[in-house]
């Protein structure tokens, strides 16, 4: 099946409020025209947008694009997709049925919008250093400590090194004790979380390869990162918990995770049925 890269849209919705006016104007026309877009030079897309050929160069090399035709590719990926929904969590007349549509499509487009933000050679690089690590720690609060004890678990089940921490005091103690050998994945979706910053620094000092699983976008978090796996949901700023962030950033751990799997099929699979051995006793038949 041939992978047809997206992302476009995507990196533009979320990055706009942090974009430079030059850049601004240019995300705006885009947004507001991509099928006009995607036939467009540079040049057309300078006069548009009034905007210059320099900023149109600063805005796809700030979204980490590969180049101008890889921006117009992804947009031109983006508008096969089905339109994005309003999202709400709390509502006077919700019933069980909007509810359920509701869930069900934000977790949809959400999941959508993240597989478009993902690069393979991303995926490929946080495989080859977790295999190699000498070992791996995980740090998330609160949902995101979900996240981080999920990856932890999938680590342990093949036999790699790993240690989760849930707070700074832990994920401190364990960043302070890991070197360039080591791997810290880092879980917050804000990319704000003051606990998973403090930890990245501290693993960053000790010269440990940083990799974060955030949101698209400049944060503190993102900047500290070696590499980033970032996550696009549909939440509204009012949100009752994590939700759709959460099922985004578990999808992207079982990608990596497959992906991982697949480099070294023959010790993992032995390292899967050793443990799946170890507590079948514990399992009703």
């Amino acid at each position: 099946m041939l992978y047809m890269p997206g992302g476009g849209l995507v990196r533009l919705r979320e990055s706009f409020n942090g974009l430079p006016e030059s850049e601004a104007k240019i995300a705006r026309y885009v947004l507001q025209h991509p099928a006009e877009f995607v036939n467009m030079a540079v040049q057309d897309l300078s006069r548009a947008s009034q905007s210059s050929p320099a900023a149109v160069v600063r805005l796809w090399k700030s979204l980490g694009f590969e180049g101008y035709q890889d921006f117009k590719l992804r947009v031109a990926s983006d508008l096969q997709a089905n339109p994005q929904a309003q999202y709400t969590e709390l509502s006077d007349d919700y019933s069980f049925g909007s509810i359920l549509h509701s869930v069900e499509d934000s977790n949809i487009q959400s999941i959508q919008n993240t597989l478009r933000l993902l690069r393979e050679a991303d995926v490929k690089a946080i495989a080859e250093a977790l295999r190699t690590a000498r070992q791996t720690v995980t740090i998330g609060v609160g949902a995101s400590g979900v996240v981080a004890d999920d990856i932890a678990q999938k680590l342990m089940r093949i036999g790699l090194p790993v240690s989760a921490a849930h707070d700074f005091h832990q994920g401190a103690t364990l960043a302070a004790q890991i070197h360039e050998e080591d791997v810290l994945i880092a879980v917050s979706y804000s990319g704000t979380t003051t606990d998973i910053i403090e930890v990245a620094e501290v693993a960053k000092a000790s010269g440990a390869r940083i990799i974060a699983l955030t949101r698209f976008g400049n944060t503190p978090l993102s900047r500290l990162a070696d590499i980033c796996l970032c996550i696009s949901a549909v939440e509204p700023k009012v949100r009752v918990a994590a939700t759709a962030s959460r099922i985004c950033a578990l999808v992207i751990v079982d990608i990596v995770f497959m992906y991982l799997a697949n480099l070294d099929k023959e010790g993992v699979y032995a390292a899967l049925e050793a443990t799946r051995n170890a507590i079948a006793r514990h399992k009703t038949d």
